[in-house]
């Protein structure tokens, strides 16, 4: 199960060993021959062996294994997102100064150079040093943070998609929907889906 940080790949979780089903005669020659293929060799004893020693589970155990890889990742992925924009916060002078500028004003569009202008910068040296303080252009950040608000949002079954692009601070849905991607790993449409197929089991997880 992939983990997304920030619009980037950071790792996988993995599971098992386990199967799914026994290592018969036909499924071991093709195991074998694509094995093979791959330029991995190994005797056909030795895959055997490693295959018999590991548990066969039932689709339905292995649904269950999938879904808690899926809210573990979902775990990881937002709470590095948290410390990636807390960190970038506490160790940014200048992106203090910016928040405290998007906070006085209703207009969330601001642009790199209105910005700068209020801090008495060219926009030039904003860009330089807002990358410089935090690892991060300020555009990236911006969308990371507008995601976030978003991931919110999409949580009220009752709220479309569109209605929490919009609110989240994204102009154009077909962007939005890009950037959602990019930085979840999933569109927001499998977000919502996905949160609520993850609460249903925390749900019966609790009832039992």
């Amino acid at each position: 199960m992939p983990v997304m940080i920030g619009g980037q790949h950071v790792g996988n979780l993995l599971a098992g060993p386990f199967s799914a089903k026994p290592l018969n005669g036909q499924r071991r020659r093709r195991l074998m021959g694509k094995m093979r293929a791959d330029g991995v060799r190994l005797r056909a004893e030795v895959v055997k062996a490693n295959w018999d020693s590991s548990p066969t589970v039932t689709r339905e155990k292995l649904r269950a294994v999938e879904t808690l890889l899926e809210m573990f990742a979902q775990y990881l992925a937002d709470y590095g997102q948290r410390l990636l924009l807390h960190e970038a916060g506490r160790q940014s002078p200048l992106l203090q100064k910016v928040e405290a500028q998007l906070a006085e004003t209703s207009d969330q569009a601001l642009t790199v150079r209105e910005l700068a202008e209020r801090l008495h910068i060219s926009p030039c040296y904003f860009c330089k040093l807002f990358r410089k303080q935090t690892g991060l252009t300020f555009t990236n950040y911006r969308t990371q943070v507008r995601i976030e608000t978003a991931k919110r949002l999409l949580l009220d079954p009752n709220r479309r998609v569109s209605e929490a692009a919009y609110e989240a601070g994204f102009e154009s849905i077909p962007y939005f929907n890009r950037a959602f991607r990019r930085h979840v790993g999933c569109s927001p449409s499998e977000f919502r889906a996905r949160q609520a197929g993850l609460i249903r089991v925390k749900g019966l997880s609790n009832r039992a």
